[in-house]
């Protein structure tokens, strides 16, 4: 995997995103592997969606099976590059963190189920919102101006996306309402990180999360009576693509080049997951966006870019 071995560092300190712990970026721009890795990534993770819709079945199956299969497979790297865990915190959060991600995916591949996956994409992007949000009420940090600009811009999109009459007379699309929540347990995943230090190194900090997050899903079927067999090969192999491809792959190749790439940079090359979402969906799944869906995607995205821009 282009020597990742010795690129990983022995210390994630800041915002693991989608549970993967992203190292601080390099003083450098970053090569041109890095920008593909981050490409490729980006790509991996915009089929999430696509996936979701396409295994047809409960939302909370497939996120069961998501982080299922996503733990067999950092399983046998987590062992290869396994460092001696000494900060107990660390796991204690990184256990919490699979936790609220587990409820993130759960929500979010439910709306998928209940609306357009471009939308239920774009809609769980608005984390970095919560995030800010959060940060002001319990961390006592004052976002900067540009971060309420973005955050009132990202709102008026949403409005938009969904229908200021539906909103009025609260005739609101459930799935839509779903992605919204989802990206709340997502900004929350990220308060958590960013209130300790973790000192576990990125392999060992996605094996424990991953772990509790599919333990999380497991007891969220088993109450809810979600049925978890008797599903179609075609099922089986949506699932289990689901799992490896946007899961394990795509988030461990943008782990990878966010330690390497300006995150003003990392950070608009991400909202693009939901431009392939887009694509996609009109190809695949046959979801076509009404000109007011449009409009208000563009707008949101304007307002996350700002967001992400804050610092």
């Amino acid at each position: 995997m282009m020597n990742i071995k010795n690129n990983i560092s022995d210390e994630t300190n800041s915002v693991p995103l989608q549970g993967l712990g992203v190292s601080p970026p390099s003083k450098n721009a970053g090569s041109i592997i890095h920008y593909l890795l981050l490409l490729f990534g980006v790509f991996c993770i915009a089929w999430s969606a696509i996936l979701v819709k396409l295994a047809d079945i409960s939302g909370f199956g497939s996120a069961f099976y998501r982080m299922f299969f996503g733990t067999i497979g950092i399983i046998p790297v987590w062992f290869y590059f396994k460092k001696p865990i000494t900060d107990r915190k660390g796991v204690k959060i990184a256990i919490i963190c699979g936790i609220l991600f587990a409820c993130d995916i759960a929500l979010w591949n439910t709306s998928i189920m209940l609306s357009k996956a471009t939308i239920s994409t774009l809609l769980a992007n608005l984390a970095p919102v919560w995030v800010g949000i959060g940060a002001l009420l319990f961390m006592k940090e004052k976002p900067t101006r540009i971060f309420w600009v973005g955050t009132a811009i990202s709102l008026v999109g949403v409005t938009i996306i969904i229908g200021l009459n539906q909103i009025l007379e609260a005739n609101l699309n459930v799935g839509s309402i779903l992605a919204i929540i989802a990206s709340m347990f997502y900004g929350a995943y990220l308060l958590t990180v960013r209130k300790g230090r973790i000192n576990l190194d990125t392999f060992s900090f996605t094996a424990i999360s991953t772990v509790a997050s599919t333990l999380v899903l497991g007891l969220i079927c088993l109450f809810t009576s979600t049925p978890l067999w008797g599903f179609s090969t075609k099922t089986w192999l949506t699932l289990g693509t689901l799992g490896i491809v946007p899961q394990l792959l795509g988030w461990l190749a943008i782990n990878q080049a966010l330690g390497h790439i300006r995150p003003t940079v990392a950070s608009v090359s991400l909202l693009s997951q939901t431009v392939f979402t887009a694509i996609f969906s009109v190809f695949i799944l046959g979801e076509v966006l009404t000109v007011h869906e449009i409009g208000g995607a563009l707008v949101v995205l304007a307002g996350i870019y700002l967001v992400n821009r804050r610092k």
